[in-house]
């Protein structure tokens, strides 16, 4: 959570504008997702009931799988490229893999390549089997119109191709 007094906490309108800005840079969720997060300004807020209006008021579907996650967003905050989720409680979504996100999450936002990146990743492991490993960056990458997802742990590098 934020504890700059200078932070400004964004209005439905202003996520609204932010979300269709996202938008524009590709249709994936995911793609819409990570552009978010880089588009907020220096010193922004956002609370979670904000962002769920949002999300609402711009027809964005959240999948199934990550509806649990984006319910128990509290708050998300940038100073920066740093940006700061507070969830209600852990939150856990299974999807090609197991993956836990802590009460509090953080990452760098950055735009590699034209293409937007979650750096420094704090709060985010994934787990397969009995294997589990702190994820530390998300990078996607766009090549000939299709979009992929690199995934950085402590172990290795997945890469996941956008639909």
């Amino acid at each position: 959570m934020m504890s700059d007094a200078a932070a400004v906490s964004l209005t439905v309108g202003q996520v609204v504008d932010l979300i269709n800005q996202a938008k524009a840079g590709g249709a994936n969720p995911v793609v819409v997702g990570m552009q978010i997060f880089n588009n907020l300004a220096d010193d922004m807020n956002v609370t979670g009931s904000t962002l769920n209006l949002a999300l609402s008021n711009s027809g964005i579907a959240i999948d199934p799988v990550f509806t649990p996650l984006v319910s128990a967003i509290q708050t998300i905050s940038k100073t920066g490229s740093h940006v700061s989720v507070t969830l209600n409680q852990p939150v856990q979504v299974q999807q090609k893999i197991k993956v836990d996100f802590d009460q509090n999450l953080s990452f760098d936002v950055s735009n590699e390549g034209g293409a937007p990146s979650l750096n420094n990743v704090e709060g985010v492991s994934g787990h397969k089997g009995i294997f589990g490993a702190a994820v530390k960056t998300i990078q996607l990458t766009q090549k000939q119109g299709q979009w992929s997802v690199a995934v950085k742990t402590s172990l290795k590098t997945f890469t996941f191709d956008l639909a």
